[in-house]
Parts: structure tokens; sequence; C-alpha cells
């Protein structure tokens, strides 16, 4: 029996409008702000802007003899990029908490998920985030004439992710 909860429910919960029939289309199109993002003890955490998820694969050049016309270029090794957080500053240091135990030795590392949802509120896509851990937190910058909500960014690294499609 499956125990992820209902379409109805998730969106009740994100305060979303209530799902309706999909209409039936080629390709379904990521919309960039309807997303959750969940740390593995952290749920209280909700983001204003998440980047980059991204992954970037070397290349090395290769001479074949007697092939005067080209160079082939051959895969090498794939990297993945930080991850970028940002949020308006809450009640409580869970971020912050997190990255100085990587300050002070401790390797704690979580998973990340990212849930997309279509803008009926159904789940679109999830990316995971394999044993992320903080190697940049910055808290929020304040002057004495400004209005602007205080921001906090966390830049996580981490081993690969995956990406799960419904």
């Amino acid at each position: 029996m499956d125990s992820r909860p209902s379409a109805e429910a998730t969106a009740r919960r994100f305060g979303l409008p209530a799902p309706t029939t999909p209409q039936k289309t080629a390709h379904q199109v990521l919309s960039n702000h309807r997303y959750h993002v969940a740390i593995d003890g952290m749920e209280q955490a909700a983001f204003s802007e998440v980047s980059g998820l991204a992954i970037e694969t070397e290349t090395m050049d290769f001479i074949e003899g007697g092939v005067n016309d080209r160079v082939l270029r051959l895969p090498v090794r794939s990297k993945v990029g930080n991850l970028t957080l940002k949020r308006g500053v809450a009640a409580g240091q869970k971020l912050l908490e997190w990255h100085l135990n990587i300050v002070q030795g401790y390797l704690d590392v979580r998973n990340v998920t990212i849930t997309v949802y279509q803008t009926n509120g159904a789940v679109l896509t999830r990316f995971e985030l394999l044993q992320a851990y903080p190697v940049k937190w910055s808290g929020p910058q304040f002057t004495g004439n400004g209005d602007a909500v205080a921001v906090e960014t966390l830049e996580l690294a981490h081993a690969g992710f995956l990406q799960i499609s419904q």
C-alpha cells in the first residue's frame, strides 16, 4: 500500500490550490516557483531561492594517429556544483549550527530533497542530493535605512544527485 499523502493533502499542506485534472500536453514544463526543500532533520527550513543544481563533465582531447581532420573529445569525469539555498532569517539557528558542526570537524552529512510541483499542486519531479554538507554560510546584511528582508545563504557540497520523476 502506498503511504504517500494524496495530492489534495500535499496541496493543503503547502497552501496550494486543490489539484484539478491535468490537461494533456506533450511535455510537462518545470515551474521555477513551486518547490519545496527538505533537509534530513530540518523540516522547518523554507527557502526563497535554490540555485547551483548542475553537473559538469570534463573532456580529454584525443588525437588519433592517421586521422587529421578532427580531434576526438572523450568524457573523463563528471563533477557536481555546490547547491546554494537562500531564505529569510527566521527564529532558530539550525542551518548555522549544522555548518558549525562541520567547522569543528564533525562531518554531518544529510540528504536533501528538492520537490518540484506542477501548477495544479501535483508532484512533477524530485531531486535527491546525496551526502550534502555545508561549506559556506552567509548571514544577513543589515542596513540602518533598509526595509528589505534579512536573508541568510547556505552553500552545500554533495556527492551527487538523482532525479526521480513521478
